[in-house]
């Protein structure tokens, strides 16, 4: 099967439900064109990734696809960002923390605050990926356990790295102390020239995109805090 995802066509036979189900909003219309790349995903690598890291083989399964996704897509143009990442008004808004931090919880008042408007874009794995020098961050079936995506391509306007705290604020934060957030919500490849590239990425998105140390509540004032000093102006 060819799936269109992140502007990627990618090529891959799900054998278990879980990836085949998540991937099915990502069919690419024109299933006989050739795909840019293809993932094999064999019962060798499964069977390791379970030896690893114990789990049913439905779930290995869809852990080694967004594996292997990853470290094609790092010599693309793209790369993981773990965070929940919203769309309003056709631009995107990503918000990024260690766990615990509330991501989700933040998504969660987005999506009431806005009803239709918001597009839940990724609640844990968007890509982010430079298009003609341009951040863009994308959908992907590579979602967390509560499947929440769309398949879509918007134009990253602001990157917040979350924190709990009884009352909200919002301030900038320069790149140099974005970077070793950001670098920790990835996935750091072994390969040299592929860290490479993420670090070349992680620097452009940084130069293109304003980060925010957001301090905040649950409350509807959070969304209006976040989204009111985010967006473009």
């Amino acid at each position: 099967m060819i799936y269109s995802i992140c502007g990627y066509l990618v090529e891959y036979e799900p054998r278990f439900s879980r990836l085949r189900d998540r991937s099915q909003k990502y069919l690419a219309e024109n299933q006989s064109a050739s795909p840019d790349f293809s993932l094999e995903i064999t019962d060798s690598d499964i069977d390791a990734h379970i030896e690893k890291y114990p789990m049913d083989k439905d779930l290995a399964e869809y852990v080694v696809a967004g594996i292997k996704f990853y470290e094609e897509i790092l010599s693309r143009g793209g790369f993981f960002l773990h965070s929940a990442a919203m769309c309003v008004d056709g631009v995107g808004f990503a918000f990024t923390g260690p766990c615990g931090a509330g991501k989700s919880t933040h998504a969660t008042l987005w999506r009431k605050y806005f009803g239709d408007k918001v597009i839940s874009i990724n609640d844990d794995k968007p890509v982010v990926k430079i298009v003609d020098g341009t951040p863009y961050i994308c959908g992907t079936p590579f979602s967390g356990k509560f499947d929440i995506n769309a398949n879509v391509m918007v134009p990253l306007c602001g990157i917040s790295i979350l924190c709990q705290h009884a009352e909200n604020s919002i301030s900038k934060v320069s790149a140099s102390q974005a970077l070793p957030v950001l670098l920790e919500q990835t996935l750091r490849p072994e390969e040299p020239q592929k860290m490479m590239n993420l670090f070349n990425m992680l620097d452009e998105t940084l130069s293109k995109v304003p980060v925010y140390k957001l301090c905040c509540n649950i409350s509807r004032e959070a969304v209006e805090v976040s989204y009111n000093n985010m967006k473009p102006h």
